[in-house]
């Protein structure tokens, strides 16, 4: 359903626009968050270079954001025969973009608060593989939405949620750790705000998966129970209707 709505939507100048640019408001978190991750892990020195670029980006991503809500409540206010379901999906999942952006400029505060690279410790090669796998989720979850690809779509999904089950595992490790409080509290933020990033990421790759009363909200027990049949590109049996 989403990719026919796509396809049609690619014949339509206005809402093709919304569409590209909902493309680059994922394209501009990846630019924020790349450079951050290299700041956690060592590889760049925090700079007023780094800070700047993310919040400049980060004002262009809500910039976009703004745009792309103010098009669409014009286009189905005033347009006869609106797709009201698309343009609803898309008011979703550039929400979800934007909260990306939110999470980036909240993880280079971290990052300035601990002034760099996460400490050397029992953490490090934890948040070095979240912070590298967490990348590498932009590029498919970007995919997956321009090219209406449900079986990319459920890949996304099921790894974002993995990403944030890890962050949780470090979270619990946390509590029980006896880390001095700074590092530990600025620790745990950082663990929480990975985690809002991947389930964001997630919820733009259910709009490909999922019928439009689900966006969101593929961790609900009938999405574990039942699941997402990529055999047959479609909910298995006993799933609620789309």
């Amino acid at each position: 359903m989403f990719k026919r709505f796509i396809e049609a939507l690619r014949r339509r100048p206005l809402l093709d626009q919304m569409l590209t640019e909902m493309e680059q408001m994922l394209d501009e978190a990846v630019h924020m968050f790349r450079p951050i991750a290299d700041v956690l892990t060592g590889k760049k020195e925090l700079s007023d270079e780094v800070h700047d670029m993310v919040y400049s980006t980060d004002r262009r991503i809500n910039h976009i954001q703004r745009k792309i809500r103010k098009q669409l409540v014009e286009h189905l206010v005033v347009t006869t025969g609106a797709d009201v379901p698309i343009g609803l999906v898309l008011m979703s999942v550039s929400k979800d973009a934007e909260r990306v952006g939110d999470m980036c400029k909240n993880m280079l505060e971290v990052a300035e608060a601990q002034r760099g690279a996460v400490p050397e410790g029992d953490y490090t090669v934890s948040f070095r593989t979240l912070l590298e796998e967490t990348e590498a989720l932009f590029g498919p979850t970007s995919a997956a939405f321009r090219e209406s690809d449900k079986e990319l779509g459920q890949l996304v999904v099921e790894k974002g949620r993995e990403l944030a089950r890890q962050c949780d595992a470090i979270i619990y490790r946390l509590l029980e750790d006896e880390l001095p409080t700074r590092e530990a509290v600025l620790l745990t933020l950082l663990a929480r705000y990975l985690k809002r990033l991947c389930l964001h990421l997630t919820n733009i790759a259910t709009s490909v998966v999922m019928p439009l009363h689900r966006l969101d909200y593929f961790d609900e027990k009938w999405g574990e129970d039942r699941g997402y049949d990529k055999r047959e590109g479609d909910l298995e049996d006993g799933a609620p209707p789309a």
